[in-house]
C-alpha cells in the first residue's frame, strides 16, 4: 500500500471514531438546555353533599272545597360543591296512581284525582313553579319543563268543563346552585275544588322525597 493510500484511511478512521464519541456525548448527556426539576405528589380525596331538611311530613286537615291549605319544608345544604334542591315522587306506586296517575291505569282508571284536586309547589312564598287543576298524567295535556316547572292555572268554569290534563311530575326543581349553609322553604299547596262532595275523605295520601344533587345533576341520574 502507498504512505498516501494510508495515510488517507487512517486519517478517516481517527475523524470517524471522534463522531461516534460525539454522537453518544449527546446521546448519554442532558442536552444542550439547563434543566432543572422539583419532585411532586398528587392526592385527592371525595367532598361531600349533606341536606337538612325541616318536618316532611305534611297532614292539611279540614279542607273544604275551594279553599287550599299550604305547608311548608325549610331545607338547607352542607357541601363541598354547588347542589340543587328537588322535590321528588316515585310515580310507579300505587299511592301516586291515586294522586295523579295516568287515566286508563289498571289500579286507578279515572287517572287518579283529576278535577277532584289543585296542588302547586312554589319556593320562598314565590310564584307557582308547577301547578295543576286536573290531576291527571295523560297525553298533549300541560307543559312542563325538564326541571319540573310548568303546569297549568286553568280553572274549569263550568261542570262540564275540563282543564288540561297536568299530572305533577315525578321531580320538581326547588332550588339551583346552591352553596353550603344556603337554603330555602318550599311551600306545597294542596285544595279540593267544587266537585268534592263527600265529607271527612281522606283524599291524598302520597309520598314524596327532598333530594339534593350536585348542581346540574337530576334526581334520576345514572351512575356510571
Amino acid at each position: 500500500m502507498k504512505k498516501s493510500t494510508a495515510f488517507r484511511m487512517s486519517g478517516f478512521i481517527g475523524t470517524a471514531g471522534v463522531t461516534v464519541a460525539l454522537v453518544a456525548a449527546a446521546v448519554g448527556g442532558t442536552g444542550a438546555y439547563f434543566t432543572d426539576s422539583e419532585a411532586g405528589n398528587l392526592s385527592a380525596s371525595s367532598g361531600h353533599l349533606i341536606l337538612n331538611v325541616s318536618n316532611t311530613h305534611l297532614s292539611l286537615t279540614d279542607l273544604v272545597p275551594g279553599t287550599d291549605k299550604t305547608a311548608n319544608i325549610d331545607f338547607n345544604v352542607d357541601a363541598s360543591g354547588k347542589s340543587d334542591v328537588w322535590l321528588v315522587f316515585d310515580t310507579t306506586t300505587a299511592a301516586y296512581g291515586a294522586f295523579s296517575g295516568a287515566n286508563g291505569a289498571a289500579a286507578y282508571p279515572a287517572g287518579g284525582l283529576g278535577r277532584y284536586g289543585h296542588f302547586a309547589v312554589s319556593v320562598n312564598s314565590g310564584p307557582a313553579l308547577f301547578q295543576s287543576y286536573n290531576l291527571v298524567t295523560g297525553p298533549n295535556g300541560c307543559y312542563i319543563d325538564a326541571d319540573g316547572h310548568g303546569g297549568s292555572a286553568t280553572q274549569a268554569t263550568s261542570p262540564t268543563n275540563n282543564p288540561p290534563y297536568c299530572g305533577v311530575p315525578a321531580a320538581i326543581k326547588l332550588a339551583s346552585g346552591l352553596t353550603s349553609g344556603q337554603g330555602a322553604t318550599a311551600n306545597v299547596t294542596f285544595g279540593l275544588t267544587g266537585k268534592v262532595t263527600t265529607q271527612n275523605t281522606p283524599f291524598a295520601d302520597v309520598p314524596f322525597t327532598i333530594v339534593a344533587t350536585q348542581a346540574g345533576v337530576r334526581p334520576d341520574a345514572l351512575n356510571f
